[in-house]
């Protein structure tokens, strides 16, 4: 996924953060979809089915069509009880009958079957990143921000392992300056 394409497609959303600093994985990217990742209200920013379902379109692990019938799957049903996942294999196991294999032109990948209507659909592509992320060797190269007090998550891509922050330009800086201040205070005693 294009993180700056996903960005754009859902500003003005509150969940258009995970975009502006993609993980590394779909998986990683909702993972960090909580507003008390970053600040201490603990806000959720994908709060209802609506929300997930256009998220995932953003992040182009929907089609349109895929999303506009899982939409109205969701309106159909009524209201979606909020469950954590608890079982990973569980969740796969109801995910993958959803699951396709498709040609995309450079080798075969998991997406998810056009006709899908189901809710349960929805976690399709979610649940395909966490196995996928958990079976490969990118989960070595998974970090937590350097930043105490932000829990964002992304797989470092750097060529020598060295990425410590989710983003430089927010908690990179905030730690460097904090680090800066010390040394100074420090100094001055």
């Amino acid at each position: 996924m294009a993180g700056s394409t996903a960005f754009q497609r859902s500003k003005g959303k509150p969940y258009a953060e995970t975009f502006r600093c993609p993980g590394g994985a779909l998986c990683l990217d909702f993972c960090n979809s909580g507003e008390g990742t970053r600040r201490a209200s603990g806000t959720d920013w994908i709060a209802s089915f609506a929300d997930l379902v256009d998220w995932l379109e953003a992040a182009q692990a929907f089609t349109r069509s895929q999303a506009a019938r899982l939409r109205e799957a969701g309106a159909a049903s009524g209201a979606i009880a909020r469950e954590d996942l608890s079982d990973i294999e569980a969740e796969h196991a109801r995910a993958v009958s959803f699951a396709r294999l498709s040609w995309t032109g450079e080798g075969y990948r998991w997406s998810l079957d056009p006709s899908a209507a189901a809710l349960d659909a929805a976690m399709q592509p979610l649940v395909e990143s966490a196995v996928s992320l958990l079976t490969s060797a990118k989960l070595e190269r998974l970090r937590r921000c350097g930043n105490s007090t932000c829990y964002w998550l992304f797989i470092d891509e750097t060529r020598n392992h060295s990425r410590r922050w989710c983003e430089m330009a927010s908690c990179g800086n905030v730690v460097k300056v904090r680090r800066h201040r010390e040394r100074a205070r420090s100094a001055a005693h």
